[in-house]
């Protein structure tokens, strides 16, 4: 068991108890099966030692029996065969979403026996993605790509044969399965819970050019907004684009809140991801304006660091390593089951409230 993690620090992680989570982690009863799951995950990702259980992956057995006696049957022992992981280097820089996504995969894959190796792609190589050649493709099981890839670099790898599993992104001109977050209700929840509290002036903070789940949490408020849309008169919903992780980012921060006005004051602030939030709330106290008495904040994606801010971050929970794990489990089944038709699998989401909204 890893000293470096308590149940308490996953507790917060989950907007659970340390009761709940310790339940969960003994195997006790009295935690539901959909909790135990998350639990699990999250403390497994978080380097916590965690017995493994049926419940823990499903289907694992029959997934790992299946590819084992169709794939080759007769294959040496010592050979484990592998996936590849393309993701792009911008996105390897993001340890607090994709390096969990990355350890959804690891856990799933050594769960599973396979081996998976990862293939970092520059962003100007982006359209052309080729096996590299220090690997042996006659042990190749298929690719997962994470993050957003252009249409041609994914058809480049559907001619290998090999089945392609996206992960939080979906390519309408190519069909393949992909695991997604359900961004546009993220950010539905994010306004609905701003709205319930009042809030009538909201501002949503991202970078259309960064990511499309940015695009979809900012459609997500949009949809909330036209859900009142009979008092659209008393409410407001502007949109900031800024450089998300750029040099720039903050000091273009700096500038939107210094253009607030006394009389005219957003009281409710949606940010594309935690990141953005947690950034913001310092520019925000340091103006002397008050969380959440005056302006609420609440992010998105629920990082570690969420629960440590002052105040604490309200945000949304969103899949990190369950994304990693169910394209293991669904590129596996897709060798099983060629034929059948492609599977847009869409994780949920849901609310924790901490102190800024």
């Amino acid at each position: 068991m890893s000293k470096k993690v308590s149940m308490q620090q996953i507790a917060d992680r989950l907007g659970l108890s340390k009761y709940t989570v310790s339940q969960a982690l003994s195997g006790k009863s009295g935690v539901s099966d959909k909790n135990r799951l998350r639990i699990e995950e999250a403390a497994r990702a978080m380097g916590y030692q965690v017995k493994v259980t049926k419940s823990s992956f499903p289907d694992r057995e029959a997934f790992t029996e299946a590819a084992t006696e169709e794939d080759n049957p007769s294959r040496p022992p010592e050979i484990t065969p592998y996936m590849l992981v393309w993701i792009q280097t911008m996105y390897q820089q993001d340890n607090t979403f994709w390096g969990k996504v990355l350890a959804g995969i690891a856990t799933a894959s050594k769960e599973l026996r396979y081996d998976h190796l990862i293939v970092p792609v520059p962003h100007n190589t982006s359209y052309q993605l080729q096996i590299p050649a220090y690997v042996n493709q006659a042990h190749c099981i298929g690719h997962i790509l994470t993050g957003k890839f252009p249409s041609l670099s994914i058809i480049s790898l559907k001619q290998t044969g090999l089945p392609i599993v996206l992960i939080d992104h979906y390519e309408p001109l190519v069909d393949v399965d992909c695991v997604l977050n359900n961004n546009m209700d993220s950010g539905k929840i994010a306004c609905q819970r701003l709205l319930a509290l009042g809030c009538k002036r909201i501002v949503f903070i991202g970078d259309d050019s960064y990511a499309v789940s940015f695009k979809e949490r900012w459609w997500g408020c949009r949809l909330a907004m036209e859900d009142i849309a009979g008092s659209m008169d008393e409410f407001s919903l502007k949109k900031w684009n800024i450089p998300y992780c750029q040099p720039s980012m903050i000091p273009s921060l700096e500038r939107k809140v210094s253009t607030f006005h006394p009389n005219a004051l957003p009281d409710g602030i949606i940010c594309a991801n935690d990141h953005i939030a947690l950034e913001l709330i310092p520019l925000l106290k340091r103006r002397d304006f008050e969380i959440p008495e005056q302006i609420r904040v609440i992010g998105l994606d629920n990082i570690d660091a969420a629960a440590y801010s002052h105040p604490p971050l309200s945000t949304i929970e969103l899949a990190k390593e369950a994304l990693g794990i169910r394209a293991v489990e669904t590129l596996l089944y897709r060798r099983k089951h060629p034929g059948r038709q492609t599977e847009k699998i869409m994780l949920t989401s849901s609310f924790i409230a901490r102190g800024s909204g």
